[in-house]
């Protein structure tokens, strides 16, 4: 992984030297993230806001980095998603198989739970790229496909940009441990207030 980091060091002051094509990877590198796996969405989206900011301003470039890294997503995943179901299923479907989060995610997606999906599918910590294989394998309708992916993208990313921001994950990338530890105490409050409002239902 470190040659991947230094490969986006690099990219960085590239497009920092040359700002007016900051805009054109803010949407291409999420892009290959959502095809990629390898590809750490933390500290692309972490590129995309210091050299936005750099461009149009702090805020703005903020801003924009979460319009464009949000858009980017959503494209490479909806490209994977009509590639697979159109032509390669076959191919991919090893990939799922050999997942456990795949195998995992298609049954729970064969149960039509869409709150479940999306809180799965708006999990960092989750490989996103192996979750859209899964997903892209099923009869899921392209209405709901498309609100599932765009909301967990839209989740996904600004939890990273003010969490990220708040631990400066850019400066100290072991800062991630804290996210992931802040997400994981939010999806546990998430199930016990699900929880506690079944019981009340219920009773």
């Amino acid at each position: 992984m470190a040659w991947i980091y230094n490969l986006l060091e690099q990219i960085e002051t590239f497009i920092t030297e040359h700002l007016w094509i900051a805009p054109f990877f803010s949407l291409l590198l999420p892009f290959l993230e959502a095809i990629i796996p390898s590809l750490p969405l933390t500290a692309i989206i972490s590129l995309n806001i210091s050299v936005l900011a750099i461009a149009y301003g702090a805020v703005p470039g903020t801003i924009l980095a979460i319009v464009l890294s949000t858009l980017g997503s959503f494209l490479g995943m909806f490209l994977i998603f009509h590639l697979i179901r159109l032509t390669l299923s076959k191919r991919f479907i090893q990939k799922v198989e050999e997942s456990e989060h795949g195998k995992w995610f298609i049954k729970i997606v064969e149960t039509g739970n869409t709150g479940l999906m999306l809180t799965i599918m708006s999990n960092p910590l989750l490989p996103s790229s192996i979750l859209n294989y899964a997903i892209s394998l099923t009869n899921i309708p392209v209405k709901k496909y498309v609100f599932l992916t765009l909301t967990s993208r839209i989740i996904i990313i600004l939890f990273l940009v003010f969490l990220g921001s708040i631990f400066d994950i850019q400066s100290n990338p072991l800062n991630i441990l804290w996210v992931m530890l802040v997400y994981s105490a939010i999806i546990l409050l998430y199930g016990f207030v699900i929880r506690y409002r079944n019981k009340h239902k219920t009773s």
